[in-house]
């Protein structure tokens, strides 16, 4: 017999902010289903933090991604620039 070398794994990757984002939606989910929203209001208020910040960071991300591209197409023209003012 051959010795299964998969390892198992437990729980969730949580890698990006998307990642955090949707296990929070999730769980929040399962609490207002389940119509515990009571109860569990604090737990629910700092999930709902925690997709925020998530929420933040990913649009962050995306707004630096942006800002580089147009960071380097200014340089650019402005490489062009200088090479046309010495011809």
């Amino acid at each position: 017999m051959q010795e299964n070398k998969n390892q198992r794994r437990r729980g969730v990757s949580l890698k990006t902010p998307s990642d955090v984002m949707r296990i929070a939606q999730r769980i929040v989910s399962d609490v207002f289903r389940d119509e515990t929203q009571i109860e569990h209001s604090g737990k629910v208020n700092n999930l709902l933090v925690t997709w925020l910040k998530a929420w933040e960071l990913d649009k962050l991300a995306n707004i630096e991604k942006r800002l580089t591209a147009v960071e380097d197409t200014l340089q650019e023209r402005g490489n062009e620039q200088e090479e046309f003012e010495h011809d």
